[in-house]
């Protein structure tokens, strides 16, 4: 009994918490440009796209991001098929509103044998996974049996954030090579509950996840500059992750069941990335971004039998998760005004395929966007904010109802699954005098 119901309940939690995965940088202007950065990377937060640029840096600097995101998830035209009986399901709207820091970081440039020797600490948020939302509906059977109410809460906290020290290095005027070192480090708790209401009968389920993630990654980059375009190449390594876990389920028909903390392995996969940048005059850059992630092979390394080889985003060992090849792109205009400040206006497309594929109907979320960004230098501080609008439409199957989710789903509820988002990204960017820092940091590490 508990490897049946665990294995539904086990998919739902998937479902509901691992929606939302985009390797990406950090950085509003980066945004504006609809997130292609690999090629340019020319100010602090290039630590996230390609640790190669910092290497550009001149001066020292620290910069803070942070992001706005409010998002539904409709679902409309939904039917549930059991056997020959088939009802309709009401429309019903999940919304996640939050705002999370993205990236701080502390970028130290000196000079080494007449190049640039560029030192970053830097801490990312690179999947904020907090949301929360209910929604109630009703299945209306089309046989004239009376209507089922159904009702499903979720409440998600948590993050994985990245620790990362890096270094770059001008090896000549042309060629940049950067790398850093990060230290992941996630926990997350999950609790969701579904119950349904046939007349005086009400059947429920709840379950909760508690997990984190430690582990170790690198950074790779490099790039190649000419006068009017340039090339950047990235790479993060795979790596392998300890992943804690616990679980509870309690239900109106199969009573509790609990696993204490519970230690296993975890691949996570590499993402490979490649940029271009053109600057056709001093004032219009256009960049595009690919990026790779090979989500497919993001699986559980356990003596458990029953856990080893699963792959973590749909709890499946045979396959059914996409891998993503992401695209960025995006261009830019600088206005310089009579104060001597420098205005921009930024234009981006991107398109982010997710690592979710729907398990029946084989559709996989796609999220697509268009952004708009600018802001603001004046002196040493840069001030950045862009905005982008996603979307995502498909035929998608879900577990509403008690009986799918304590079963092997031997009903099926399908139907139209419609995402939008709006994203608020801001970036505020210091830039200090060379000579202080550079004096402090040959004291510390050398001495007088």
């Amino acid at each position: 009994m508990a490897q049946g119901v665990l294995g539904p309940i086990g998919t739902i939690i998937a479902e509901q918490s691992r929606t939302a995965f985009s390797v990406q940088g950090a950085g509003a202007r980066a945004m504006g440009l609809g997130g292609a950065f690999i090629a340019l990377s020319d100010d602090a937060t290039a630590v996230s796209f390609n640790p190669a640029g910092l290497a550009q840096m001149v001066k020292p600097e620290v910069c803070l991001v942070g992001r706005g995101l409010n998002r539904d998830v409709a679902f409309q035209d939904v039917q549930t098929i059991a056997g020959n009986r088939t009802s309709l399901v009401d429309d019903s709207l999940i919304t996640t509103t939050r705002f999370d820091p993205l990236l701080l970081a502390g970028t130290f440039p000196l000079r080494v044998g007449g190049r640039t020797l560029a030192l970053q600490l830097s801490l990312q948020r690179l999947f904020p996974l907090g949301e929360g939302d209910a929604r109630d509906m009703v299945e209306r059977p089309q046989d004239g049996t009376p209507p089922m109410k159904l009702h499903q809460s979720i409440d998600q906290t948590g993050q994985i954030d990245l620790y990362s020290f890096a270094l770059a290095y001008e090896l000549s005027q042309r060629i940049l090579l950067g790398f850093s070192v990060n230290y992941w480090r996630g926990a997350s708790a999950l609790s969701s509950t579904s119950s349904n209401t046939t007349g005086d009968t009400t059947s429920y389920v709840h379950f909760e996840q508690n997990s984190r993630l430690e582990g170790a990654n690198y950074n790779l980059g490099v790039l190649w500059r000419w006068p009017t375009w340039s090339l950047g190449i990235t790479r993060r390594t795979a790596f392998h992750a300890d992943y804690t876990y616990n679980a509870a389920l309690s239900s109106s028909t199969h009573g509790n069941m609990t696993t204490p903390d519970s230690t296993t392995g975890l691949h996570w996969p590499s993402t490979n990335g490649i940029g271009l940048a053109f600057h056709p005059t001093e004032n219009w850059l256009v960049a595009m971004d690919l990026t790779h992630t090979s989500w497919s092979e993001t699986r559980y390394m356990s003596n458990r039998g029953g856990l080893d080889g699963v792959n973590f985003f749909n709890m499946n060992r045979a396959g059914g998760t996409a891998d993503a090849t992401q695209f960025h792109t995006g261009v830019e205009r600088l206005f310089l005004l009579a104060s001597g400040n420098l205005i921009p206006l930024r234009l981006g497309y991107s398109r982010e395929p997710q690592p979710v594929s729907d398990p029946i109907t084989a559709d996989q979320r796609v999220i697509q966007g268009l952004s708009l960004g600018t802001g603001i230098k004046r002196r040493s501080y840069t001030f950045d904010v862009a905005y982008r609008y996603g979307w995502d439409s498909r035929r998608a199957s879900q577990f509403l109802d008690v009986d799918q989710i304590l079963s092997n789903a031997h009903s099926k509820s399908i139907g139209k699954e419609t995402l939008t988002e709006h994203r608020l990204d801001m970036s505020f960017i210091a830039q200090f005098e060379r000579g202080p820092v550079q004096d402090f940091l040959h004291y510390l590490f050398v001495g007088e």
